[in-house]
């Protein structure tokens, strides 16, 4: 166990990029005699260090603690938090509060190498020789687009949510030049640009774009074949003592990896998941639904399990999430019929972080104060608009994306966790 974040005690949980676990921190042999029925189990996304998640984890279950103590009297000394650490990344200049200016090819090396096995760091290594050189050669652009497209190891899972593997397997000229439009680097100051160095900037893009592609596919296997087995484990070992409740949250690519811990239990022991939050997620909006909108003659990949989770689902959303609404889809535009529109792929390809389930039945409310009550029931989803919170605006690419550091997101996982629970002491 690691040391108490405000009084909870606190495990961190590690992953490797296939699911294995790593360390659980002492968690499945602490339980039993620690006292904790309310387990609150919370995944970062888009992260470098562990510095960075373990300061979200600092300030959400700090919150939480707040919380617990004015809302929830009667849950103290019964909580226990966790946090999940997993090799995710993160463009340089995409992460918050961060200068505007392109990355340079080597440090796009520096900040993405750590996150692949060695095989795709050479890979990586290539690529961005190639991005640093700019070599006027079609040859050369191939070359890259497959070395790019051969960092995608990890399996998409879910059809539902695989738009941007387009970029991997469209022809190198039609995914370069499509991605060019959505790059911030400019061509040729004077005359025509120069077609290669556009060609160029796309495959920079594709780059982007092939990498948060792994992390989302890693995301859904870390959550299926580690988390979920976790759970499995956490729920025997606490049988015999009236079990355990867990309270899964999950930011960005975070939230996908929760919500596939659920498919991920073991069966045969009855899933101890209670509640549901997935804050601004980096997935597809029709992961639970039955069926897609857009396409009904299919169900969504989660749809089948989310009665593993005995209480509310609930996801929030925010129109200044940049990266969710905007970026999410517009990787995702090589798939595009040319006589859909804007909106119509925006809304087949978007994410959770855009605008929250899209389903039938599906309800919405605003973000609400601390202790300002949710009429939630178990077995039902939430849309929790958050463009009044979720609001900053962090970097040029992201947007509101990571403004999650709010006592509103903290509510809304307790409100949801204590579902036909009473709050007093």
């Amino acid at each position: 166990m690691a040391a108490p974040i405000a009084g909870l005690p606190y495990w961190e949980l590690r992953f490797d990029s296939d699911g294995a676990l790593l360390a659980d921190d002492g968690l499945v042999a602490d339980l039993p005699g620690s006292g904790v029925r309310e387990l609150f189990v919370f995944s970062h996304g888009w992260n470098t260090s562990d510095a960075g998640a373990r300061a979200l984890y600092a300030y959400t279950f700090g919150e939480l603690a707040r919380q617990l103590a004015a809302f929830a009297p009667s849950w103290q000394g019964k909580v226990g938090v966790a946090g999940v650490y997993w090799p995710s990344l993160l463009f340089p200049e995409d992460a918050p509060d961060t200068p505007s200016d392109p990355s340079t090819p080597a440090e796009l090396a520096a900040a993405l190498g750590p996150a692949f096995a060695p095989a795709e760091q050479d890979k990586l290594a290539a690529v961005t020789a190639l991005l640093e050189q700019q070599p006027e050669s079609a040859e050369q652009l191939s070359r890259c687009h497959q070395l790019v497209s051969g960092l995608v190891t990890s399996p998409a899972l879910a059809g539902e949510d695989s738009g941007q593997q387009a970029v991997l397997d469209r022809p190198t000229g039609e995914v370069f030049s499509a991605l060019a439009g959505l790059s911030s680097e400019p061509g040729d100051a004077q005359g025509l640009p120069n077609p290669f160095k556009v060609l160029w900037h796309g495959a920079r893009e594709a780059l982007r774009t092939a990498s948060y592609y792994e992390m989302k596919n890693r995301a859904g296997v870390v959550g299926r074949d580690g988390l979920g087995p976790l759970l499995g484990s956490c729920a025997h070992a606490t049988a015999a003592r009236g079990g355990l409740r867990v309270h899964l949250i999950g930011h960005s690519f975070g939230a996908r990896l929760v919500s596939f811990a659920l498919p991920g239990l073991p069966e045969g022991i009855g899933s101890p998941v209670a509640s549901l939050l997935l804050v601004q997620g980096a997935f597809s909006h029709f992961s639970f639904a039955a069926p897609i909108p857009v396409d009904t003659g299919h169900n969504g990949f989660l749809a089948p399990y989310f009665d593993r989770v005995a209480g509310p689902l609930l996801s929030t959303f925010s129109l200044g999430d940049r990266a969710v609404g905007w970026w999410y889809p517009a990787a995702s535009l090589l798939n595009n019929e040319d006589d859909q529109a804007a909106s119509d792929l925006t809304y087949r390809w978007g994410g959770m972080g855009h605008d929250g389930f899209q389903q039938g039945g599906a309800e919405q409310f605003d973000l609400r104060p601390a202790g300002q009550p949710y009429p939630l029931r178990a077995g039902h989803f939430y849309r929790l608009r958050g463009d009044e919170v979720i609001k900053e605006d962090q970097s040029p690419f992201s947007g509101a994306h990571s403004d999650i550091r709010h006592p509103e997101v903290v509510w809304a996982a307790l409100a949801g966790a204590t579902t036909g629970v009473a709050l007093a002491a």
